[in-house]
């Protein structure tokens, strides 16, 4: 595809029924043309405000608030910093090493489990079948009439 077909799909061919054409296509560009599937994921997980927001509140409600507890931290308003000061790459390295392990210690412990909450799919609903109820409603709820603009459209709000 030659640069002036990508301008003319993106301006006047693209249909929107989310951003996430657009989203692939510019972190494609800003990957330097190509990308795996995972890293892809991770650039959308930074530009969606309600996973930022989630976890923004997950990290206020536990670790921030256990890790200040024990002096490991420093909050003042929404700057963390490690207490420890000046550690040299080695030590950097080290803390980084035992985290790691702590991590892996706990899936092995727990099992992938531990992420369920976040694997569920929307009571069996699938992406096209969101976006045809969608579409039929006009993305509108059927019950209050509320957009996508005014509250995130899901399931029981759609």
């Amino acid at each position: 595809m030659q640069f002036s077909s990508l301008r003319d799909f993106l301006l006047n061919k693209m249909s929107m029924s989310h951003v996430y054409q657009p989203l692939l296509i510019r972190a494609l560009i800003d990957s330097g043309g190509s990308a795996t599937i995972r890293q892809l994921a991770q650039d959308f997980l930074r530009q969606d405000e309600s996973q930022l927001l989630y976890y923004e509140k997950r990290i206020k409600e536990m670790p921030a608030k256990v890790l200040a507890k024990h002096g490991v931290i420093n909050k003042q308003d929404d700057l963390l910093s490690l207490t420890v000061k000046r550690m040299t790459l080695e030590q950097k390295a080290e803390i980084r090493k035992i985290c790691d392990q702590k991590i892996q210690d706990y899936i092995i412990k727990n099992g992938i489990s531990i992420w369920d909450y976040r694997l569920i799919d929307n009571n069996g609903i699938n992406d096209i079948l969101r976006f045809r109820i969608l579409k039929e409603a006009r993305g509108r709820c059927t019950l209050c009439g509320a957009s996508n603009k005014d509250v995130p459209l899901h399931i029981d709000h759609s």
